[in-house]
């Protein structure tokens, strides 16, 4: 039996937008840019792509670019803010960013001589909107907030952080929505930009977005022609956008459809989880995602279930062939030897629960 539990690193490709993506691989093979028919056609449905996202999201049709994915956004958010204004040199973040906004802050901080602040979550694992506060300068550029951790599952409000923001008119608020976008609302009233990946959500991989709202001026990244409003050269993954919008569609629908049964799946695995190992949970916590320590390492423990056919993580996967310090279970006080990661959706069943928990059972009696 092969169970996969390891949703928040990625997912499998909804069969609605593989079908789609499919035929439109059969029939328009044209760059987007061209302008003879076939090119203006792809143009067209991709603008059109666009403008469904922008409606979904609740933003301006200007305001979203297609990237690659969450770890472009983040990049071009972050630096291409910094490029642009380098005369402001201090930024803010957290400790348990993903590595693709961590470490651009880093680079920004050691390689061009900006000054970062690094904000510890609090008692609840939440970076708090006193937090940001208290750290706002009069030459602050920018905070960067995830809303949603991709390792311990905590949530962020990312509403009142980016109220905080704003009352410091000359200050920039990103988000990493990736974990967050089809799982929870999501409110950009007071958020500048906002990174996702479409990977997360039933989509296609090298697939997502930056939001990123008119106003904001940023530097491009990869420099290029007009595409994306000249700030993403290159030539469009035209094919790869145009489903991006029923990716999301499908996303934002099962995100209610399901809500209840994702719920009962929480419930049935916490309970089994109960007594068994260390349940690192928050009053915040996502219910799909759950990080426990067990008595026994994590990388025997994962390679025991991996025996059995069931697919955990101990981290996140960015980091997973690294033997660097974890930042986010670290700055919680969790024990990241022997700490794995539980996470799945919609399309996991009870009887995979059950399995994970009757096999976990085996190995802690066995090794612990």
């Amino acid at each position: 039996m092969k169970v996969y539990l390891d949703a928040v690193s990625t997912t499998n490709v909804n069969k609605d937008v593989l079908d789609t993506y499919k035929k439109l691989l059969d029939k328009y093979y044209c760059n987007s840019d061209a302008l003879y028919d076939d090119g203006v056609a792809i143009y067209d449905m991709q603008e059109k792509s666009r403008n469904i996202i922008c409606e979904l999201l609740g933003i301006k049709k200007n305001e979203l670019i297609f990237t690659a994915g969450a770890s472009e956004a983040n990049s071009l958010a972050i630096k291409g803010l910094a490029f642009k204004h380098p005369e402001r040199k201090h930024l803010i973040t957290s400790i348990y960013e993903h590595s693709s906004a961590y470490n651009s802050f880093k680079q920004l901080q050691e390689q061009f001589g900006y000054e970062v602040t690094y904000l510890m979550p609090d008692e609840n694992g939440q970076i708090t909107k006193e937090a940001v506060k208290k750290a706002l300068r009069d030459d602050t550029l920018l905070v960067s907030i995830m809303c949603v951790n991709n390792e311990i599952g905590v949530m962020n409000n990312i509403n009142e952080i980016g109220q905080v923001v704003k009352k410091h008119s000359g200050t920039y608020f990103h988000s990493d929505i990736t974990q967050a976008l089809g799982k929870v609302d999501i409110d950009l009233t007071y958020v500048d930009m906002a990174s996702f990946s479409a990977h997360k959500i039933h989509g296609l991989k090298g697939s997502g977005g930056l939001i990123k709202k008119e106003f904001v001026e940023l530097s491009p990244i990869i420099s290029g022609g007009q595409q994306e409003f000249s700030l993403r050269g290159g030539t469009s993954n035209a094919l790869v956008n145009i489903v991006l919008a029923k990716t999301i569609r499908i996303a934002l629908e099962n995100k209610d459809k399901y809500h209840n049964y994702l719920n009962e799946l929480n419930k049935r695995l916490i309970d089994g989880l109960t007594g068994l190992v260390k349940i690192n949970t928050y009053p915040s916590s996502l219910n799909t995602l759950i990080n426990v320590t067990s008595k026994i390492t994590s990388e025997v423990l994962l390679n025991a279930l991996n025996q059995k056919g069931i697919m955990v993580s101990s981290k996140s996967t960015c980091g997973s062939r690294k033997n660097e310090l974890n930042r986010t279970l670290g700055s919680m006080d969790i024990d990241e030897d022997y700490s794995i990661r539980i996470s799945f959706d919609y399309t996991n069943t009870i009887e995979e629960i059950d399995y994970f928990i009757t096999c976990l059972k085996e190995i802690l009696d066995k090794y612990a």
